[in-house]
This record gives structure tokens, C-alpha cells and sequence, in this order.
């Protein structure tokens, strides 16, 4: 027997920045390796790909696919932990409706897994912060182009909640006294996809851009994963230095990957050095995402792009090598550096596996004893 048509009173209108819509788009995060910047990516990619089809974007990051980020105590979404949702709706609500014939299984469309990764890395109209496969011919041209879109879909969709904010602001008033603040982030401890800047070429640029502006005083907020870089930035300018008080690591494991931190603190911290970073007047980077997506948060193009000079490193998850170890940032002798190599390859080797990968999806035990 077939269904009973739905009545004009009965149909639950999808209504999204005063337009009604048919359907609704799921956003989910399919990349447990995923850290703050990519889910971010994902969501405004998803956010585009909502538009095209004309659906309204629904963003369910939950304690199974976003693992890391997850905390409980904050609520069950994790995008609405940091920032104002982005619809009115939420999954279990459009499931429930689903449930009660109110709307129709095909007026909920998700995004598959395979067509987000391959998204992610291809689509050539994608929100990037760096490129991927495909090598553009004109490199300050592509980063200029995804800087504008990105910028656009920032303002209209990534609203970060009144607490952030407020925290924000209070740091800034506390500690922001120069005439001239520069933004730096450098990152270490895992971030493999494309070639790293080495810690001596940001002094050299901080020098060359101090010499330069020659400002009646200056500061320096340092925006980093990796303790020893926060550490080596002090020894060579002291109390010019600042920073927000943020989990860093001390060797090639990324913060959001830790255990005894909250999933909240792990994305609040990111947020908060982005923030921050994009309120300083020049902000030196380099290819990953959180000194791209700070200047997302703002207007001006006072930049120092390491991004431009590095590349997209074209090898298989598996061969990757890590920021800490390519350029031994704990400065380990020749043996010890080599074990750690080791150990590193193989335990991104056996996660990149298709076994590996099915047991890292499915156990949180074995995420812990297989953090790389």
C-alpha cells in the first residue's frame, strides 16, 4: 500500500537564510586523521556543495566520526561546541521527521566518504589552504583565489561563540601592547603533507621585516603545536614573545591526538591562536592550514607566505614523514633519530593499511596505541 500524501500542514519546510529548500545535505567528518583546520574545510566545503544541489547544509560531527574533538560534557555536535550553528537543524531531528513520514528518505542527502576525500584533494573549485595534487602553474595567483573564497564563506558561516570571543578580545587588551604585533605560526609535530619551513628562515624573515618597518616596539604572538619551536622563539627575542596557553607537544604527535585533554580544549585552543593570529598587523606562515585560515578571519594581505615556496609532498599516507622528524626538531643524535624514523614509518604504514585503517576507524584502543 502506498504512503498517504503528505498535506500542506503536515510537511516540515526546510527554511535556511529566508529561502525554503526540498532537501537537506548531512555533513559528516569521514577523516578520523582530520585535525581543527581540515573539519573546518570540510564543513565550508560542505556548505558549497549544498548550495549547488540546493539543499540546506546540516553538519553532524559526533562522537563516532569526530572522536578526537568530542566532549560530551559541551554537547552532542561538535561544530556548535566553537561555533553558531550553521542551520536550525540537526540530524536526529530530520531522522525522527523521516520516521514519521513528514518529509521522504530522499529529501535527506549525505555526502559519501570516497567523494569527500576525493573532493577534498581534487575538486579544483574547492575551499583550500593549500594545494594538493595538481601543482598550479601560478602559485601566489591559486592562494590569492582561495584566500577570496575562503574570506567570503567565512564571514556568512564560521560565527565563533560569544565565549571564544570574549576571550579573544580579554587577551588581546591584556597583552596586545605594541605598536606592531607579528602574527607567526609554525608548525611541527605531525603535518607531513607538504614541506615544512625551517625555524631559522622565520627568524631571518622576522629580522629582515623588523629591520624593514622599524616600529617604535614591536611583539611577536607564536602560534605553534611544538614546544621546542614556542621555546626557541623566546631564547632568540625573550619577553617580545606571546602566546596563548595552548596544549603543544614535544614530539612528532599532534595535541588533538592526546588523551587527558578535553576534546573542547583541543578545538578551542586552535581557534583561539587563529583568532588571534588574524588581529596581528603582519602574519608570517607557512603551508598548513591555521596561518591560512587565520587570514580567513580578517581583511588585510600584510603576509609573509612560506607556502609559496613549499610544495604538496605527492607520496602515499603510509611513506609520509612527519615535521618532527625531517627536521629533527628535538635534536636527536644519529641513532636515536633513526629509531624514531622507524618507529614512525612503520606505524603510519600499518594505520595507512586496509586493516590497519578498518581497526583505527572502529577502536579507540587502537587510535591510542597507534598515535603517529
Amino acid at each position: 500500500m502506498n504512503k498517504p500524501e503528505k498535506s500542506i500542514q503536515d510537511k516540515v519546510p526546510f527554511i535556511w537564510h529566508g529561502q525554503e529548500y526540498e532537501k537537506v545535505l548531512i555533513i559528516q567528518n569521514h577523516d578520523l586523521h582530520a585535525g581543527f583546520t581540515a573539519l573546518l574545510i570540510y564543513v565550508l566545503n560542505g556548505i558549497r556543495k549544498a548550495k549547488a544541489m540546493n539543499a540546506v547544509p546540516v553538519i553532524d560531527f559526533n562522537a563516532e566520526n569526530t572522536p578526537y574533538f568530542y566532549d560530551a560534557p559541551s554537547g552532542k555536535d561538535v561544530f556548535t561546541y566553537f561555533f553558531e550553528a550553521i542551520s536550525p537543524f540537526r540530524l536526529s531531528q530530520i531522522l525522527k521527521w523521516e520516521r514519521e513520514g513528514k518529509i521522504d528518505k530522499n529529501q535527506i542527502q549525505y555526502i559519501k566518504p570516497q567523494e569527500a576525500a576525493k573532493d577534498h584533494l581534487h575538486d579544483p573549485d574547492r575551499l583550500a589552504t593549500f594545494w594538493a595534487w595538481e601543482k598550479p602553474l601560478d602559485k601566489v595567483a591559486w592562494m590569492n583565489t582561495k584566500r577570496t573564497l575562503g574570506r567570503e564563506y567565512v564571514r556568512k558561516y564560521l560565527k565563533p561563540k560569544v565565549s571564544i570571543q570574549k576571550k579573544v578580545s580579554k587577551y588581546i587588551d591584556t597583552y596586545f601592547k605594541a605598536d606592531f604585533i607579528i602574527g607567526v605560526h609554525i608548525r611541527g609535530t605531525d603535518f607531513a603533507y607538504a614541506q615544512p619551513t625551517l625555524f631559522k628562515t622565520y627568524l631571518q624573515k622576522i629580522d629582515e621585516l623588523l629591520s624593514k618597518i622599524k616600529p617604535v616596539d614591536y611583539q611577536i604572538f607564536v602560534a605553534t603545536d611544538q614546544e621546542q619551536y614556542l621555546e626557541n622563539f623566546k631564547e632568540h627575542y625573550g619577553e617580545k614573545i606571546l602566546s596563548w596557553n595552548a596544549i603543544r607537544s614535544v614530539n612528532h604527535i599532534a595535541p588533538f591526538r592526546f588523551d587527558n585533554v578535553s576534546g573542547y580544549q583541543k578545538g578551542e585552543d586552535v581557534l583561539i591562536d587563529m583568532l588571534l593570529l588574524s588581529r596581528c598587523h603582519h602574519m608570517i606562515k607557512g603551508a598548513a592550514a591555521v596561518g591560512e585560515l587565520a587570514l580567513w578571519f580578517c581583511d588585510h594581505n600584510d603576509i609573509t607566505d612560506f607556502a609559496i615556496e613549499s610544495d604538496f609532498n605527492r607520496v602515499h599516507y603510509g611513506k609520509q614523514e612527519s615535521t618532527f622528524s625531517r627536521l629533527n626538531v628535538d635534536r636527536k643524535n644519529i641513532t636515536r633519530l633513526k629509531l624514531h624514523k622507524l618507529r614512525e614509518c612503520l606505524v603510519r604504514r600499518l594505520v595507512a593499511s586496509r586493516v590497519g585503517m578498518a581497526l583505527y576507524v572502529r577502536s579507540a584502543l587502537v587510535r591510542k596505541v597507534l598515535k603517529h
